[in-house]
């Protein structure tokens, strides 16, 4: 008879992202088909919020699993999301960041019951957005790659450093399949990061992470060197990095978070865009 490991004992020996590694490998048992989840599906699997960059994915189940997506341009997939600081639960929202603009993209979603169980989608199909911006001119200073750095957080998820898997560099690293995370800080989340050189600056972005229904940001402030105070910004979606314009020439700037929907909230990319 072969042996069913609970979830939680996975999770507390390999982690999340480790115990859905183990289950991706087959060891734990044959897939089945998504609809044989124990309840069933509630609703979806379905595709809302789509935009030119990016997109949502909504499942809900009538019971707890955890669920990951595989995605990408062919069948082949190549790219993964999924809600991986949360436990089982039956109401999935998964954003699906930093596509490209009308583009028809493939989709499968995977999901692991209480019990260690396997289910699969089929391949589900959507297609994104026609481009609505065009690229921003000037370069991107507020970068890894250009020698910008994070100099202070509120706080990054688990209380783990910058370097984490939700630490505050994600936030400037210019891949947007990583984010940062604070600990559960809301509306008093701040992320402050010191520029190679004092620049003068035309537009800052903002890209907010999000959990569905917590960890949005939608509106924040930005602090030049201490003193000229930017904004406020208002963010429209999670979709994609929303970007506003100033004026100001600076060396460091402090993003403030002054509204939100609550809980870990953060940021899949911040930009400060150099004057041409």
């Amino acid at each position: 008879m072969r042996r069913i490991i609970p979830w939680g004992i996975l999770v507390v020996a390999l982690g999340v992202a480790g115990a859905v590694a183990y289950l991706a490998t087959g060891r734990a048992g044959a897939v089945q088909p998504l609809e044989n989840l124990p309840g069933g599906i509630v609703t979806g699997p379905t595709f809302e919020e789509l935009t030119d960059t990016s997109a949502l994915i909504a499942l809900r189940t009538g019971a707890p699993a955890l669920c990951q997506v595989n995605y990408g341009t062919t069948t082949e997939y190549g790219l993964m999301r999924r809600m991986s600081m949360t436990g089982p639960m039956d109401d999935h929202r998964i954003l699906l960041p930093g596509l490209k603009p009308d583009t028809i993209y493939h989709a499968r979603l995977t999901a692991v019951d209480t019990g260690a169980r396997l289910y699969q989608s089929g391949d589900l199909t959507f297609r994104t957005k026609p481009s609505r911006q065009a690229a921003p001119a000037g370069r991107n200073v507020a970068s890894l790659a250009a020698g910008a750095r994070v100099i202070g957080v509120s706080s990054n998820y688990g209380g783990a450093g910058n370097t984490s898997t939700f630490g505050a560099n994600n936030a400037i690293d210019g891949d947007a399949a990583t984010e940062w995370s604070s600990n559960g800080d809301g509306d008093r989340a701040w992320i402050e990061i010191e520029l190679p050189d004092a620049t003068r600056l035309a537009a800052i972005g903002f890209w907010t992470r999000t959990m569905g229904s917590s960890a949005q940001i939608q509106e924040f402030e930005a602090v030049a060197d201490g003193t000229t105070r930017l904004g406020p910004f208002t963010i429209a979606d999670a979709g994609r990095a929303h970007r506003f314009p100033v004026d100001v020439t600076a060396k460091r700037l402090r993003f403030n978070v002054l509204k939100s929907s609550g809980g870990n909230t953060g940021a899949v990319e911040i930009e400060a865009l150099a004057a041409p």
